[in-house]
């Protein structure tokens, strides 16, 4: 755990906070270097942008770390994640795609596409992705000497895809270099009507362990 850190903790809900992840704010909330925060409320991006600007206007705060109320992280997903010393870091979590159930992390294709993970294999340790979710993410200070509000936006196209507000955040970081820096043993369960972590764990594990787009 680094001396130097004052930690700035958010869960983002739209209704009520998942019990795993209730618990595991308990835990962190005993912390003399963290500092709790619920904010409720719709939509996603005008909520996130909102954290922002109080993060931003709060510098006492080293870093800010969001988890969203539907996720559980691991006890030493902070302490992991200020260990990879980043403006970003992530852990890793089971997303539903339309391509099936993938990781929320992923990489820009030449065509401009970000593309998640299929498979993700903890022992090759810490590694560089285009983009994440915001379920797990740690952000230090100093994102704001790189990017400006909206910091989260969602984007629809004429051709009906979309861009959601966290890939939309990625994607300003990518366009002045910046990557996000993952640490795949802060593995996080993922509710929704089922915990998705166990399913995809073993999805990877017949499908071979890379990490992999």
């Amino acid at each position: 755990m680094s001396p130097k850190a004052n930690i700035l903790l958010n869960v983002q809900t739209a209704q009520v906070v998942h019990a795993v992840a209730a618990m595991a704010l308990a835990h962190y909330a005993k912390r003399d270097d963290i500092t709790p925060l619920i904010m409720k409320g719709r939509p996603l991006d005008y909520m996130r942008n909102r954290l922002f600007v109080y993060f931003k206007e709060h510098p006492e705060y080293t870093h800010l770390f969001m988890i969203d109320s539907d996720e559980s992280v691991p006890l030493d997903a902070v302490d992991k994640l200020l260990a990879l010393d980043a403006i970003v870091a992530t852990g890793c979590y089971p997303a539903l795609a339309k391509d099936g159930l993938r990781w929320a992390l992923a990489n820009k294709d030449n065509d401009g596409h970000y593309r998640l993970l299929k498979r993700l294999n903890a022992s090759c340790g810490p590694f560089e992705v285009d983009a994440g979710g915001a379920g797990c993410l740690l952000v230090r200070r100093d994102i704001f000497d790189h990017v400006a509000w909206p910091w989260f936006r969602w984007v629809e196209y004429e051709d009906g895809n979309q861009m959601s507000e966290d890939i939309y955040f990625f994607s300003k970081l990518n366009d002045v270099g910046i990557r996000a820096r993952v640490d795949p043993t802060v593995l996080c369960s993922h509710y929704k009507e089922v915990d998705l972590l166990p399913l995809k764990m073993k999805l990877d594990k017949l499908g071979g362990e890379t990490n992999e787009d």
